[in-house]
């Protein structure tokens, strides 16, 4: 049974991950609204293209902290309560979810990329560090970003399923791959329509 304070962290969890950083730095340093420009994503790979890698890095870390940060606190202020590690994975869904739909933009937002594996290696080390190598060795190869992030979350889906982890956490990466999946429909659509135009 969740407790009154966990549900309150919960709330809170969500309107500190709902931070848009992306479009707040770019507004902020580059006099520019993210979603008017590239492909209108508030994430750091549109800041990136648009307004320049400083800022576009500065929204990595600060999408990846505002997740990561909040399953410490978590871990920290609950330490001791039964069913900490299964309360610590639906913070880390709630904030993955701030992100990708942030009540400051109408619930609209980023693809959750970062959010995901900043909270993933704050939640376990092993399970983050596969998606962080997965996704380089990926992006090294094809410099896609979204094909990198796709292939990570499968393998760390892959891991969690095969591997020795629970039934929580096999639900919350299937759940985070799909709705990653979702998130980068616009992606699959272009590259499927590239991949068909080279063909001819």
């Amino acid at each position: 049974m969740i407790s009154l304070s966990q549900i309150f962290f919960l709330i809170l969890t969500y309107l500190v991950s709902s931070i848009p950083f992306g479009l707040i730095l770019s507004l902020i340093f580059a006099k520019k609204d993210i979603r008017k420009f590239g492909s209108k994503n508030i994430g750091a790979t549109n800041v990136t293209r648009v307004v320049g890698k400083k800022l576009g890095f500065a929204t990595l870390i600060l999408d990846g902290i505002k997740g990561a940060f909040m399953v410490l606190i978590a871990r920290h202020f609950f330490y001791g309560i039964i069913g900490l590690d299964d309360y610590l994975y639906l913070v880390a869904f709630i904030a993955i979810l701030g992100h990708v739909f942030s009540i400051y933009l109408k619930f609209k937002g980023g693809k959750g990329v970062a959010t995901t594996i900043a909270t993933l290696l704050a939640l376990d080390l092993v399970l983050g560090g596969v998606v962080v190598l997965t996704w380089l060795v990926f992006f090294a190869i094809l410099r896609i970003s979204a094909v990198s992030a796709l292939v990570s979350m499968f393998a760390a889906v892959t891991l969690t399923i095969f591997g020795e982890y629970s039934t929580v956490q096999m639900v919350f990466m299937l759940l985070v791959f799909a709705l990653i999946v979702v998130r980068h429909k616009e992606n699959i659509t272009k590259l499927i329509k590239e991949k068909n135009v080279s063909k001819r």
